[in-house]
């Protein structure tokens, strides 16, 4: 089941907190969300593909090669990603919980 960096994007996309979205979203709904999120992404991943695709397309039109990935934003490395020991939200979603009960 996606973590809880999914579950802050839906909730932005929706205009919910995420006490509101567990309170009135199914598991079968949330999962639903999920499976589409992997079709079609909802948080910010999205945009970010946008636009390397854009800065591709420009830089292609003037006799330059770089590929969409090339151009796309990096918000992390892997090495930070492995650093973190997984999940990077885990910790906020421990107090997130801990203050919600």
């Amino acid at each position: 089941m996606p973590g809880m960096q999914f579950l802050m994007a839906l909730a932005l996309r929706m205009g919910r907190t995420l006490g509101e979205l567990r309170q009135t979203m199914t598991v079968g709904e949330f999962r639903m969300w999920a499976e589409y999120d992997r079709i079609s992404p909802i948080g910010d991943i999205r945009g970010d593909i946008l636009n390397a695709q854009l800065v591709s397309a420009v830089y292609g039109a003037q006799g330059s090669k770089v590929t969409i990935e090339d151009a796309q934003l990096q918000w992390s490395t892997e090495e930070d990603e492995v650093n973190d020991g997984g999940d990077p939200f885990a910790g906020l979603e421990a107090a997130l919980l801990t203050a919600s009960a």
